[in-house]
C-alpha cells in the first residue's frame, strides 16, 4: 500500500497551532486547540499547546507528524524549541478513514531533535533529544544536558521530568554549580523584602 502523506508547507511564518482535548488530538492545515493534561514541563494543563513550525508533514498510514524547521511549541508559560518535532498518535479505529487526525485520535508519544530548549518559569533546560510519554506521563531529556535556575547550572547525561508529580531527575554523570549569593543580590533582596513606607499625606492647606 502507498503511503500516504499530507504537507502543508509555508515557510519563515508559523505553520499550525495543535491542540490535545483531554490528550485527544486535532489537527488541521492552520490550527487546532488543546485543553487536555500538561505535556510541557510547567504547563498549565487547561492551556492550549500551539505549535509554530516551517513545515508540516502528516503520514496517514502512520498517524504521525513530524513538523521541521525552527519549531516552537508552548504551553501556558512553558515553551520547547527542536529544530525538529515529531507527534505520534494512535491508530485510527478506521483503517480506511483517511485526511487529517480526527478527535479520536491520541497522542501517544512526542519526539523532539535538536538541539532542544525547553523554558519554564524560572528554568531552562537544554539537551541533544527529548521524549514525551503519554503512558508514562514523563518527559526525557538526553544527552549533554545542562539545567540553568537563576545562577545554579546542573550538567548530566539525561533528565527524567514526571508531569504527576513534577519532580525532576537528572542522571548520569552530574555537575552541579552553586554560585553564592552577592552583596548586590542581598541588597535587593533585603529591599525587596523590606515593607514599603506609607505614601507622604498630603499637606493641609494655611489658613
Amino acid at each position: 500500500m502507498t503511503q500516504r502523506l499530507i504537507r502543508w508547507t509555508r515557510p519563515g511564518v508559523a505553520l499550525a497551532a495543535v491542540g490535545l482535548v483531554a490528550l485527544a488530538l486535532s489537527v488541521g492545515a492552520r490550527a487546532a486547540e488543546q485543553q487536555g493534561g500538561a505535556v510541557l514541563p510547567g504547563g498549565d494543563s487547561k492551556e492550549p499547546i500551539h505549535i509554530e513550525a516551517a513545515k508540516l508533514d502528516y503520514f496517514d498510514k502512520e498517524q504521525k507528524l513530524i513538523y521541521t524547521g525552527n519549531v516552537v511549541a508552548t504551553q501556558g508559560g512553558s515553551t520547547l524549541k527542536s529544530s525538529v518535532l515529531v507527534l505520534y498518535l494512535t491508530p485510527k479505529t478506521d483503517p480506511d478513514q483517511a485526511g487529517v487526525p480526527s478527535s479520536s485520535s491520541q497522542l501517544r508519544r512526542m519526539e523532539a531533535t535538536g538541539p532542544v530548549t525547553m523554558i519554564t518559569k524560572d528554568q531552562v533546560s537544554t539537551g541533544d533529544r527529548g521524549v514525551y510519554e503519554k503512558g508514562e506521563n514523563k518527559l526525557y531529556l538526553y544527552d549533554n544536558v545542562t539545567v540553568t535556575q537563576g545562577t545554579n547550572v546542573t550538567k548530566g547525561d539525561k533528565m527524567t521530568y514526571d508531569l504527576t508529580t513534577k519532580k525532576a531527575i537528572v542522571s548520569g554523570r552530574v555537575k552541579s554549580m552553586f554560585l553564592p549569593e552577592t552583596t548586590a543580590q542581598k541588597d535587593n533582596s533585603a529591599k525587596s523584602a523590606a515593607p514599603k513606607e506609607d505614601a507622604a499625606k498630603p499637606k493641609k492647606p494655611k489658613s
